[in-house]
């Protein structure tokens, strides 16, 4: 099933892309915050939702048991919502969230500050100032930025990785939905089912991981479920007997 992961920045239009590139392809649009909150599913609490959303995040956070958690279980959700067709994702993280996959488009906008700022003073209906606004635009780049580093080691997300830049103020919305449009029609992003069967794959691996860690009677920092070859992997360390009997269960 295909899917488009749109990187984009604070204020800018790509929400307004997205949704006219889902109304085109007649693609679901589901966005970073959507998979928040389906994260309460696996038992992540309100007050983890919110921080989460808030991307009130730093680069010790990876190291945090709770943001590792967090992180399987978004993961899970986001995979089952692939399984329910094909999807065009809103969010920063969607290159390295849908790394395995297959039939993915990886688009990253980029949109000039001005555009970003007389954006929100709209939203604002202009009880900001200029001054203001780019101030607040300052202060969610930074945030993204600690989003970032979450996702990545270096924190870095280069333009190179992706598939498709597009400048907004550069190309219009309409013309850069036709060119997505045309893009998608392409073989390499249609359906078979070597590619259903992978995606059937990586959803049970995700779910799996999932499983393992809502076991709290069982230490799982070192335990990785990856795909490979067709075939679903568990692999790492315990801390006893018990806990490999208890991921045995799971996969029996």
């Amino acid at each position: 099933m295909p899917i488009v992961t749109m990187s984009h920045q604070a204020f800018d239009s790509a929400g307004e892309l997205a949704q006219q590139i889902s109304n085109v392809l007649g693609y679901r649009l589901v966005s970073r915050d959507d998979i928040v909150e389906k994260t309460a599913q696996y038992g992540i609490s309100k007050d983890r939702q919110g921080r989460a959303r808030g991307r009130r995040l730093g680069i010790l956070r990876r190291m945090d048991p709770g943001w590792r958690r967090y992180r399987i279980y978004s993961q899970a959700a986001l995979t089952k919502e692939i399984r329910k067709g094909c999807l065009v994702y809103l969010g920063e993280n969607g290159l390295a969230r849908f790394r395995d996959f297959p039939n993915v488009f990886n688009i990253q906008v980029r949109t000039d500050i001005e555009h970003r700022i007389d954006n929100l003073m709209k939203r604002a209906e202009h009880s900001l100032n200029w001054n203001k606004a780019e101030n607040l635009i300052k202060k969610a780049d930074d945030r993204e930025a600690k989003w970032r580093n979450a996702f990545y080691t270096d924190g870095q997300m280069r333009s190179s990785e992706f598939d498709l830049v597009i400048k907004l103020g550069q190309i219009g919305i309409n013309d850069a939905c036709d060119l997505i449009s045309s893009t998608m029609e392409q073989k390499e992003y249609q359906t078979t089912y070597k590619s259903l069967e992978v995606i059937d794959l990586l959803t049970v691996a995700a779910e799996l991981r999932a499983r393992i860690a809502m076991n709290d009677d069982v230490m799982d920092d070192d335990i990785d479920v990856a795909v490979h070859d067709g075939v679903i992997v568990v692999k790492g360390y315990v801390r006893s007997t018990e806990n490999l009997d208890s991921i045995r269960e799971l996969i029996d």
